[in-house]
């Protein structure tokens, strides 16, 4: 009898890890900012959103990590909301190609974790291999232990914070480069 309680307690204490853990997952939804990006400019031309670079899955216990497909998924939603180029595309041919690389993500845990996100980026057009922008961006973002009960949830928000800012700051800066 004690022996099928325990079972049932560990199974139950499994289960409820294990949800836990799930609602507690980074989710690219998170990463797209959420307000609408002011630009200076749109440009007429259509851009494709390279593979990612630099990108990591989580593990538990660890740093929180956002995966080289996240990253694109968001980097591609971003763009997509901004309305900055004619045209954006994951696949297929566009008139610049727009590489990402994550150089260095830094969580500063604790009960009020910051995090930070290093991310080079750069266009290049495919037809003559010229690269025509560059700019590294570095964001970060804390959050109040008192915004969140769960440290796990205070360090996801804290990842989205500083994403969402690099999108935001890409965005902006796009806008304003010397482009042609």
């Amino acid at each position: 009898m004690e022996n099928r309680r325990y079972r049932h307690r560990t199974c139950f204490m499994l289960i409820f890890l294990t949800l836990v853990l799930f609602g507690c997952s980074i989710k690219t939804e998170g990463l797209i900012p959420d307000q609408p990006i002011e630009t200076a400019r749109q440009f007429d031309k259509t851009v494709k959103v390279m593979e990612v670079e630099g990108g990591h899955a989580s593990k538990f216990g660890r740093e929180a990590y956002i995966t080289n497909e996240q990253y694109r998924d968001a980097l591609f939603q971003t763009l997509m909301d901004a309305k900055i180029f004619s045209g954006v595309a994951k696949s297929g041919n566009a008139d610049w190609n727009l590489h990402s690389e994550i150089i260095t993500i830094t969580t500063e845990a604790g009960v009020s974790p910051t995090y930070a996100i290093v991310v080079q980026y750069w266009l290049v057009d495919p037809q003559t291999g010229e690269e025509i922008w560059r700019k590294g961006i570095n964001t970060r973002h804390h959050v109040n232990w008192n915004e969140a009960f769960a440290g796990g949830t205070r360090i996801i928000m804290a990842v989205e914070g500083a994403t969402k800012k690099n999108l935001t700051q890409l965005v902006q800066e796009l806008s304003i480069a010397d482009l042609h």
